[in-house]
């Protein structure tokens, strides 16, 4: 994780609606691949780079990890000192509305048609959102053995 470090306080302390988890929705625990060991996902700031990731520290077989970005957000040089602007949370297992799939190497996606589409979550979900506005959610697809990368408001 060299290209990677954790927020500093101060770089979680700017929204104040931070305050409403103990993580400060930075951080977030569950079994996203369904094999009994729980997974971490982190927001973080880049060390190469004036932006942040969202990342997930996958269990990758018996007492084995692997990181894998699923998302990063590059402010550019204009501005070095951005707080973390996303948070990110859990999305329990169960009846999911959202917009759209979002294709791989894609930034966003249209809608698929008029109101939302619905999906079953199976296992625990990743929900990135920025504060008061939009949100995605990252789910595992034990076929393809990946995250897909799912629109559930605009």
């Amino acid at each position: 994780m060299p290209r990677w470090r954790f927020p500093t306080a101060k770089e979680l302390s700017d929204d104040k609606i931070r305050n409403d988890s103990p993580t400060k929705f930075a951080k977030a625990i569950a079994d996203f691949n369904g094999d009994g060991v729980p997974d971490q996902a982190f927001l973080l700031k880049s060390t190469k780079f004036s932006g942040e990731g969202l990342l997930v520290w996958l269990s990758n077989g018996p007492g084995t990890f692997r990181w894998i970005v699923l998302d990063t957000i590059d402010w550019g040089p204009k501005y070095p000192n951005v707080p973390l602007a996303m948070g990110i949370d859990i999305i329990k297992p169960g009846v999911l509305e959202y917009i759209c799939v979002v294709k791989e190497g894609a930034d966003g996606c249209d809608a698929e048609g008029e109101g939302k589409l619905k999906m079953t979550l199976r296992r625990p979900a990743l929900f990135h959102f920025k504060f008061e506005s939009a949100g995605s959610a990252f789910y595992w697809d034990t076929d393809a053995r990946r995250f897909i990368w799912i629109a559930v408001s605009d």
